[in-house]
């Protein structure tokens, strides 16, 4: 009896499941395009889901969000602020197809952190200037982030999908760093320290990101390649290769896995 009933649950949440795939509406995005400007308070952090894509630029002043967007699609985009954080969704039940372009630009005077949940793109139009504040990025979908000119405190990363991390001219006391899924992450610029950890099949790519200590370390399949200055520790237990430039004094690594660019 009670595995009747358990079975039955289990074939009710299955029906309901299917019920609300097939009760999602389909849109087709038409080619008149239409910009919208969106009424937001301020806000410190971006959580981006769904396929639209994010230009964002620091600016002094007010918060500003535009749609940039068929007109039958934009009403259709949920954009509002929950605690500090800018929320950016499709409503319920919404599948999106034929939209050549589909835009959110947002301005603001400062950011701390900007997430990806979906297939959309986030670019960081004129880069960060947090020099005494932290700064996160993450992407747990396949869209991808890239920026220039990223000034922080401590900069952290992670991706646990596949898409791919790419910042430029970074200054920045600490780098962090983390792949557990297929994306790559390539960094530029300089650091004081930065650790670098790989689990899934990503690359890291910070051969030209010039930092005094280095601690890197493989559990997975992807590669790392790294700049140390003064030191490199860590250690490879998958079959990644870690890769570095610089001379380091110190170099605390299980020789497995360790090549001298």
């Amino acid at each position: 009896m009670k595995k009747g009933i358990i079975q039955g649950t289990i074939c009710a949440v299955i029906l309901l499941a299917a019920t609300a795939c097939l009760q999602a509406k389909k849109v087709i995005g038409n080619k008149n395009y239409i910009t919208r400007e969106i009424k937001t308070e301020q806000f410190e952090h971006i959580k981006l889901s769904g396929s639209p894509d994010v230009i964002y630029k620091q600016i002094s002043g007010s918060p500003k969000v535009q749609i940039y967007a068929p007109d039958n699609v934009i009403d259709l985009i949920e954009i509002k602020v929950i605690n500090n954080t800018l929320m950016i969704k499709f409503r319920d039940n919404i599948s999106l197809v034929n939209c050549d372009k589909l835009e959110i630009r947002v301005s603001s005077p400062s950011l701390e952190s900007a997430s990806i949940q979906g297939s959309g793109d986030i670019v960081l139009a004129n880069g960060i200037k947090n020099t005494n504040k932290d700064f996160k990025l993450s992407i747990s979908g396949s869209g991808d982030i890239e920026g220039k000119q990223i000034y922080c405190a401590n900069l952290d990363l992670s991706i646990n999908g596949s898409g791919d991390i790419e910042l430029d001219h970074i200054v920045a006391n600490h780098v962090e760093s983390k792949i557990t899924g297929s994306g790559d992450i390539t960094l530029e610029g300089k650091a004081k320290t930065a650790n670098y950890g790989i689990s899934g099949s990503g690359d890291i790519e910070a051969n030209k990101l010039m930092v005094n200590t280095v601690h890197a370390k493989i559990s997975g399949s992807g590669d790392i390649t790294c700049f140390a200055t003064q030191s490199l520790s860590g250690g490879v237990s998958g079959s990644g290769t870690v890769s570095y430039r610089g001379n380091p004094k110190n170099i605390e690594f299980s020789r497995k896995g360790l090549r001298k660019l």
